[in-house]
């Protein structure tokens, strides 16, 4: 009778070794092309959130408001997320949406707790179907945020105009001569802790799509709906008003143009901030960005 010959200890140490060769090998490979793909998304939605915000510029005449503050705060709150859910082909959810009463209340809980997936970027895991609490208020995590400009929304004017979207702001393209293909509108910022480790004195980011989130009337929350060109994305100095991704070295945004590029982290400051005005008469090369 033939005897049957098994694997030795050794030859099987041998396979597995060159199996973990082949996996660490190939693991990078597949995080590279999973992330590719997450890119792929998030391009798509912040291309569908310009041209959104196109349509309805064409129907009204002027960009929503960043979003709407009326003193008192028994009204207001929602921002440029909300106003163009029609044109995001979300028609039922703004219907829900009674605008004549604040984001906070509770009429307006379940459409303000709803996710949208055009909101939210993959490669942004915190924010999906995650909800911000604030003192009892509860509005959907987003992934996208509207350019406010190279002001301060919290200590300075909150109506500063020189971007395209701050409280109760009503900006027409005709306004954009910088050229809108030099002014950003949209960006990323991802919720949860900063992808860096940031000297900003906040390590949260905070980004819902229903607007601004009132938690006092001295503090209606502007950031969690706009970003501010003040540090550049995803910067070590950055805070909870900056915008900023969970993609490797870069962060997408959406130009006034409708056009969609991913800003290097190492884009100059000076640049940067450039491109967060819309007639701040800047001259710039577009190699630049």
């Amino acid at each position: 009778m033939t005897a049957r010959r098994g694997f030795t200890l050794i030859e099987l140490l041998v396979v597995i070794a060159i199996l973990g060769v082949l996996v660490a090998l190939l693991l990078p490979a597949v995080q590279k092309a999973r992330e590719a793909a997450r890119r792929i998304s998030c391009t798509n939605n912040l291309k569908q959130v310009a041209l959104a915000l196109h349509s309805y510029h064409d129907a009204s005449g002027a960009l929503p408001m960043g979003y709407s503050h009326v003193p008192g705060y028994r009204t207001g709150g929602f921002g440029w997320a909300a106003a163009i859910l029609p044109q995001m082909e979300q028609g039922p959810l703004f219907d829900a949406i009674n605008f004549d009463l604040a984001a906070w209340t509770v009429e307006n809980a379940t459409a303000c707790v709803t996710p949208i997936s055009s909101y939210l970027c993959p490669s942004d895991e915190t924010s999906q179907q995650g909800q911000l609490d604030r003192e009892g208020l509860r509005f959907a995590m987003a992934s996208y945020v509207a350019s406010f400009g190279p002001g301060d929304m919290d200590f300075g004017d909150p109506e500063d105009r020189r971007g395209l979207f701050s409280r109760n702001s009503r900006i027409r393209f005709a306004d954009i001569t910088d050229g809108l293909s030099q002014t950003l509108a949209v960006g990323e910022r991802h919720n949860g802790r900063f992808a860096v480790l940031s000297s900003g004195g906040h390590l949260y980011a905070e980004t819902v799509w229903p607007g601004a989130i009132r938690e006092d009337p001295d503090d209606d929350h502007g950031h969690t709906t706009l970003f501010q060109t003040g540090h550049t994305p995803t910067s070590p100095e950055m805070d909870d008003r900056d915008a900023a991704s969970r993609h490797d070295g870069v962060t997408g945004f959406a130009f006034a143009d409708g056009s969609v590029q991913f800003l290097k982290h190492t884009i100059a400051l000076a640049v940067y901030r450039a491109l967060g005005t819309r007639a701040g008469r800047e001259v710039l090369d577009a190699g630049s960005f």
